[in-house]
This record gives C-alpha cells, structure tokens and sequence, in this order.
C-alpha cells in the first residue's frame, strides 16, 4: 500500500472528517499542455450529488412546487383528481406519489410551468438549501470537479438550482411535450433508485468523468446504488438503512443537517 494511501485509510479509521481525509489526497492536477502541443490524457472528477435531502432539508422540491401551484391557483381540483388516480399504480412499485405520478402537469404550458418553476426556487426553496451542502459544492467547485445534479424530481425544478450553484449538468425528470403542453407523461428513465446509475453512466459515455475518482453524495437507502460507482462515495444525512450500509462498506458518512 502506498504511502498516501495509508494516510487516508489511517484517517478513515480514526473517523475524521471529509477535509482532513482529502487533504491526505494528493491535489489533483489539470489537464495541461506540454510541450509537444498535446494534452494529456487526465479525466475530469465528478461530484455528484442528490437533491431532496441532500442539499435541501424538509420538504422534497416537487412537494414545495405542489404547494406552490395550489396557493397560486395553478392546479386545479381535476388535477388533483389526475393525481390521485395514479396512487395505487405507484404505490403498487414501491414508490410514493409524487416520485412517478405527474398527472397533475398535463397539458400544462411548458414556458409558463418553467417560469412558475423558477419563481417557486426563489421563494420556497432556495433559503431551505443546507448551508453545510452548499459549502460542499463549492468546495468541489475549487478542486476544479464537475458538479453533476441527479434527482428524481422534475427537471423544470432542477433548472433554477443548476443556474444558482453554477453546477455542470443535471439530470431529472423530464415530462413529454407536445407543442408547448406537457403532458403529464415521464419522458425517458426516471432517475430514481438503480435508474440514477444507468442515467448517470449515460450522461457519463458523453462528459467521460472518471468515476473511481469521483464523488457521490445521496440519503436514501435507494441512493446506494449511486453511490456504489464512484471511488468516493458519501452517506449524507443517511436515513438508517443507508446509515448501517455505509458503516458496513467503509463508506463516509456526513450529516449537512436537515
């Protein structure tokens, strides 16, 4: 085992924190040119992190933007009627309303629904972003990593948020188009539990991150799949099955607060 190497599993063991283990790292370097014009071969690091729970505490985005459109008259009752009707179907897949449910958008504007999306970030969920999380972005942003956005929740929600931490890409849930309506539809893999890998790897055969050099962060149980692929994986504000499956494999654990 190689010197640095020791330092950190030394670090590991003592049960130190994220930045005392990483600065037993060895700084990573840039891509640079030498002197024969070429570049060399040295992969970009992701940092990837989960949203509801991870970087926000409380209530999930989507629920927030739920309650957003019925105080502001956006939804109506048949929308929620539309809603309802999907509860045994995906309650039946082990997931909750919400999570693939989007009945309630259908043949909602888009351009509108985007801006409504952005007005609800500003007012009832940007000031619930954990502060702790948010310093961790930034962190990463200074190692020069690649910050990468996946979550569940609607891509309209996760737009606002890319834009505000300045991360590199996101993947959401995205809803079928027709025009400009939605229609209430997933489009594509809903990146949810085993589906935040395959869509991480997808995105992942375009941007070429090297993965087991990178950084996941995620809460929930259903995260560990994620968290598996990458060299650094982070148990953050683990619920407890996720809490005693990172104990279990080594894996870091930090609490952001929530």
């Amino acid at each position: 085992m190689s010197q640095p190497s020791r330092r950190i599993l030394k670090g590991l063991l003592k049960g130190a924190s994220f930045f005392s283990v990483m600065a037993a790292t060895p700084k990573q370097t840039v891509p640079h040119t030498v002197a024969s014009g070429s570049v060399m071969n040295t992969k970009p690091i992701a940092a990837i992190f989960d949203v509801d729970g991870t970087l926000l505490g409380g209530a999930s985005m989507e629920m927030r933007f739920l309650q957003y459109l019925w105080r502001y008259g956006e939804l109506r009752v048949s929308d929620f009627t539309r809603l309802a009707a999907g509860i045994f179907r995906t309650a039946a897949q082990g997931h909750s309303i919400l999570r693939a449910n989007k009945a309630y958008l259908h043949n909602k504007p888009f351009d509108h629904f985007r801006r409504l999306a952005q007005d609800c970030f500003d007012q009832h969920i940007r000031h619930h972003l954990l502060p702790k999380a948010i310093e961790r972005v930034h962190w990463h942003q200074q190692q020069g990593h690649c910050v990468v956005l996946v979550s569940g929740t609607l891509d309209l929600l996760l737009e606002p948020l890319q834009q505000y931490l300045n991360a590199c890409t996101r993947i959401g849930t995205k809803i079928e188009l027709s025009g400009n309506a939605l229609l209430g539809k997933i489009e594509g893999d809903h990146p949810y539990a085993k589906a935040k890998v395959s869509t991480v790897l997808a995105m992942n055969q375009l941007r070429n991150f090297d993965l087991s050099k990178s950084f996941a962060y995620g809460n929930h149980f259903t995260d560990r799949f994620l968290l598996d692929v990458v060299g650094h994986p982070v148990a953050t504000n683990p619920d407890h099955r996720l809490r005693t499956f990172a104990a279990k494999h080594g894996w870091m654990i930090e609490e952001f607060g929530n």
